[in-house]
C-alpha cells in the first residue's frame, strides 16, 4: 500500500486492492466520522469484492454510525445496493434502530416497507411506536401489510386491539394479521381468532389454524379436535401441525381412530417434510398396512425423518416381516432404502433375541421377493437381496445361487464367497469351484482360498 495516500484518498480512489487491503487493517481506533462515512460509500463501489469486505467490516465494528449512512442507499435504484445496505442494517441489528426511525423517507413507500421490514426481523421494542404510526397514517397496503407483520414479529401486545380492526378492514390484510395476533399470544388475540374461524374462508382458515399451535390453550386443543371430523384437503396440514404443538406443550392424548388415521396419512402423503415429521411424531405405531407402507415408501428423503421411521419400525418388527413382501412387490423407487431398512430390522431382531412368529407363508413370499430383486441393475440392489436370502433362509438362496455367481458387479461376487463361507462344503463347493475360476483375480483368490479351507476342514474331520 502506498504510505504518502490517506486512509480516506485509499477508500476513495484507491485500487481495489489498496482499498481491501486497508478495510481489513483498520482498528476501532482508526475510525473518525469521515472514515465512517468513506467506509460507507464503498457499499456503491463497483468493485463487488470491495463492497462486501466494507460490508463485513462495519457489521463486525458494529458502530451505530455507520447505520447513519447506510440507510441513506435504502432508497437506491441499485437493486444489490439496496439489499446489500439492508444486510447491513440488519446485521447492525439494534444500533440500527435509531438510524431507521429517524431517516426522512420522502414518503417513498417502497423505502418505508423496506425499513419497517427490517425493523421487525431485527426485534428490538423501541420500533414499535414508530410502526404504529405508520399503520395510522398509510393508505399504501403494502406498506399496511409490512407494519402489520413488523407488529408480530416484535410481539407488541399493546397493538392487538388495532391489528383486530385491520383484520376486517381488508381480505387482503387477514392472512398476515392472523400471523401477527398469533406471534403475540395474548388470550384476547386468542379468543378473537377462535370465533372468526368458523366464518372465513379457507385460506384466511389456513392461516388461523396455522397460529393456534402458538396461539393456544388446552381449550384450544379441544377446539382443534372439534375440527378434526370436518377439515378437508390443505387445512389438514395447520390443524395436525397445531395439534401436535399443543399435544406435547400439555401432554395431552390424540384419539387415533380412522379419521385422525386418515388425516395423518394425508398429511404425510401431501406435507411438506417438516408436517412428515410432525405427522410421524404424532402415530404411536406402525402396526396399520397403510402407515408401514407409506412409511418405507419414504425412506432416504431426510437423514432425521428415516430415524423417526425406523424408531417406529422397530417397535413392531414382527409386523414388518408380514408386510416386507408387499413393500418390495410395488417396486417402490427407494427399494434400496427399504431393503436398507430391512436388513437393520433383521440384524436388530437378532440383536436383541426378538421373537418372530412368522408363518411359513410369508417367509416364502419374502424369499419370492427378495429372488426377484437378484437381477435388478442397480448392483447394491441385488447385494442387499442376496444378503437377506442367505440370512433368512439359505437354503431357498442356494437355489438362486447361478444367477449370483454370474453378478457383473466384482464386490457382489466377492461378498458372495463371504456369505457362503459357512456353509457346508457339499452344499457350496460347485459354486466356489466357478468361482475360483472367475474372470477378476481378487474373486479368484478369495474363492480359492475358502474352497481349499474348507476342503482341508472336511479331510480332516473324516480322518
Amino acid at each position: 500500500m502506498s504510505e504518502d495516500k490517506s486512509n480516506i484518498e485509499i477508500l476513495e480512489s484507491g485500487t481495489p486492492e489498496e482499498k481491501i487491503e486497508l478495510l481489513y487493517s483498520l482498528a476501532e481506533s482508526d475510525l473518525d466520522d469521515k472514515s465512517i462515512k468513506a467506509i460507507s460509500e464503498l457499499l456503491k463501489d463497483d468493485d463487488k469484492g470491495v463492497r462486501n469486505a466494507a460490508s463485513m467490516q462495519m457489521i463486525n465494528f458494529a458502530l451505530p454510525q455507520f447505520a447513519t449512512y447506510v440507510v441513506q442507499f435504502v432508497p437506491s435504484p441499485d437493486i444489490s445496493v439496496r439489499n446489500l445496505a439492508g444486510e447491513v442494517l440488519l446485521k447492525l441489528g439494534s444500533n440500527s434502530v435509531d438510524a431507521m426511525i429517524q431517516f426522512e423517507h420522502q414518503d417513498d413507500d417502497d423505502t418505508l416497507k423496506f425499513l419497517i421490514d427490517i425493523l421487525g426481523l431485527i426485534g428490538d421494542q423501541r420500533a414499535a411506536l414508530f410502526v404504529m404510526g405508520v399503520l395510522s397514517e398509510s393508505e399504501n397496503d403494502n406498506v399496511i401489510l409490512a407494519c402489520i407483520e413488523a407488529l408480530g414479529n416484535l410481539r407488541y401486545e399493546s397493538s392487538v386491539d388495532v391489528l383486530m380492526l385491520f383484520y376486517d378492514r381488508n381480505e387482503l390484510f387477514k392472512p398476515t394479521t392472523v400471523e401477527a395476533l398469533g406471534k403475540i399470544g395474548s388470550r384476547t388475540a386468542l379468543d378473537f381468532l377462535v370465533a372468526k374461524f368458523p366464518v372465513e374462508d379457507d385460506i384466511t382458515q389456513y392461516s388461523i389454524l396455522e397460529s393456534l399451535g402458538n396461539l393456544g390453550d388446552m381449550e384450544t386443543f379441544f377446539f382443534l379436535l372439534e375440527q378434526v371430523n370436518t377439515v378437508t384437503g390443505p387445512l389438514i396440514l395447520p390443524l395436525i401441525t397445531s395439534i401436535s404443538q399443543l399435544k406435547d406443550r400439555y401432554n395431552l392424548d390424540i384419539p387415533y381412530d380412522n379419521r385422525m388415521k386418515s388425516l395423518l396419512m394425508y398429511t404425510i402423503t401431501e406435507g411438506t417434510l417438516e408436517h412428515r415429521k410432525i405427522a410421524f411424531n404424532m402415530i404411536e405405531t406402525f402396526e396399520d398396512k397403510d402407515i408401514l407402507f407409506t412409511s418405507l415408501n419414504l425412506l432416504g428423503e431426510d437423514y432425521e425423518l428415516d430415524e423417526m421411521i425406523k424408531t417406529k419400525l422397530f417397535g413392531t418388527c414382527e409386523y414388518i416381516y408380514f408386510e416386507i413382501a408387499r413393500v418390495i412387490n410395488s417396486k417402490p423407487r427407494n427399494i434400496r432404502n427399504v431393503l436398507n431398512m430391512f436388513q437393520q430390522t433383521i440384524v436388530y431382531v437378532n440383536e436383541y433375541q426378538i421373537p418372530i412368529n412368522v408363518p411359513m407363508l410369508e417367509l416364502r413370499g419374502i424369499t419370492q421377493a427378495m429372488s426377484g430383486l437378484l437381477n435388478d441393475p442397480d448392483e447394491e440392489v441385488r447385494r442387499a437381496s442376496m444378503e437377506i436370502l442367505f440370512t433368512i433362509d439359505p437354503e431357498t438362496a442356494l437355489l438362486f445361487i447361478d444367477s449370483m455367481v454370474a453378478d457383473e458387479n466384482t464386490w457382489n461376487r466377492i461378498r458372495l464367497v463371504e456369505l457362503i463361507e459357512q456353509l457346508p462344503m457339499e452344499a457350496v463347493e460347485a459354486s466356489l469351484q466357478k468361482l475360483a475360476k472367475d474372470e477378476d483375480e481378487m474373486v479368484r483368490d478369495r474363492a480359492t482360498f475358502v474352497y481349499n479351507y474348507k476342503t482341508n476342514n472336511v479331510s480332516a474331520n473324516s480322518n
